[in-house]
């Protein structure tokens, strides 16, 4: 009997458990979830747990608009942000225009606003270093987009192992449409100076693939390094213009810019002064954009390393909700690539 009755007081208490459960909900807030949680739901396409952006406003200066990776970016973020719990209300969207000085009036401009969190994406790393001073002292948290901002954690590309991964294929071309390095008569690397280091990285990177396979003194007399701007056709065409009118003589050339833009230009240049982009020039881009994805399609460049800009948002608004709850966030946050071809475009991007 006494065994009989233990059972059913447990049994009455399991009953009344289970109905103070239903009744009172355990409620999971987003403070017991953090960076890595955020980051499964962004790759699903699902609400963030614990919906962290819920109240918050959060801000996002583009390096540009008006061209097809840059917009991607934007939706990317601002679909993520929706995700994450932020309404489209406090969200405040600007365009530092590829432009320092505008990228200094905006940020003035954000932090009248007060936002909880800051997306910066700004090409001019000295710019990026007074942002980073005049956030920390109003205690605003910052992510960096591609090109690093002091004290913040930086999301995009490993530029090095973009540039490697590039002129590893450029080395493939070569030796599949040309017969071997013998044939190449020049090499030119399209930098930006202005970017600093890191973004330096992206075409030094290409240099060394080269340096690697072929040793430093064959490779380097080459190599024509040049600034090709900050990442736009025009600034790039000149600058591709300048390098054949010093180089007259070069009939087989290898070309790397920074971004599928500044590879149009160059591009665009090549042509004009005769060469034939499907013969002529092994062009290897970056970013694998809309620009880079109708080059590769009309032929005329080999291939281009893809950033997936649809997706940053997958990588920036989790870091950056979290940072605005002051939970530990990677360093460096990297996106995955791969070099997008004729072959494989359709896989990736299917028209």
């Amino acid at each position: 009997m006494f065994f009989k009755n233990n059972i059913i007081k447990a049994s009455l208490i399991s009953i009344i458990i289970t109905g103070l459960i239903l009744a009172f909900p355990v409620v999971i807030s987003a403070g017991d979830y953090g960076f890595e949680d955020y980051l499964e739901a962004a790759e699903k396409g699902e609400e963030y747990p614990g919906l962290p952006g819920e109240g918050k406003v959060m801000g996002f200066a583009n390096v540009m608009e008006g061209e097809g990776f840059y917009t991607n970016v934007r939706e990317s973020i601002i679909e993520q942000a929706k995700l994450a719990g932020i309404d489209e209300d406090d969200l405040i969207i600007m365009n530092n225009d590829y432009d320092p000085d505008t990228a200094i009036r905006n940020a003035d401009i954000m932090l009248s606003r007060e936002p909880d969190g800051f997306i910066q994406f700004q090409a001019d790393a000295d710019v990026n270093e007074m942002i980073s001073e005049d956030f920390g002292e109003a205690s605003i948290p910052i992510l960096a987009i591609d090109v690093p901002v002091p004290n913040a954690p930086f999301m995009g590309i490993d530029n090095w192992e973009v540039a490697q991964l590039a002129g590893e294929f450029a080395i493939k071309e070569i030796e599949d449409l040309w017969g071997g390095w013998d044939a190449v008569d020049l090499i030119v690397l399209l930098q930006n100076p202005a970017g600093g280091e890191v973004t330096m990285m992206r075409s030094e990177g290409f240099a060394d693939a080269f340096i690697q396979e072929f040793g430093e003194d064959e490779a380097e007399e080459r190599i024509v390094r040049t600034d090709g701007g900050i990442g736009e056709a025009g600034e790039a065409r000149e600058a591709m213009s300048d390098v054949l009118a010093a180089n007259p003589a070069a009939n087989n050339i290898v070309v790397t810019t920074l971004n599928d833009q500044m590879m149009q230009g160059a591009i665009s240049a090549l042509e004009m002064m005769g060469y034939d982009p499907g013969n002529d020039v092994i062009a290897a881009s970056q970013g694998a954009d809309d620009v880079g994805q109708t080059l590769i399609r009309e032929g005329r460049i080999n291939g281009s390393v893809a950033y997936f800009p649809e997706r940053y948002g997958e990588y920036a608004v989790p870091g950056m909700v979290a940072l605005m709850e002051d939970k530990e966030v990677p360093d460096e946050i990297f996106v995955d690539n791969i070099v997008i071809t004729p072959e494989n475009i359709d896989e990736y991007y299917p028209e």
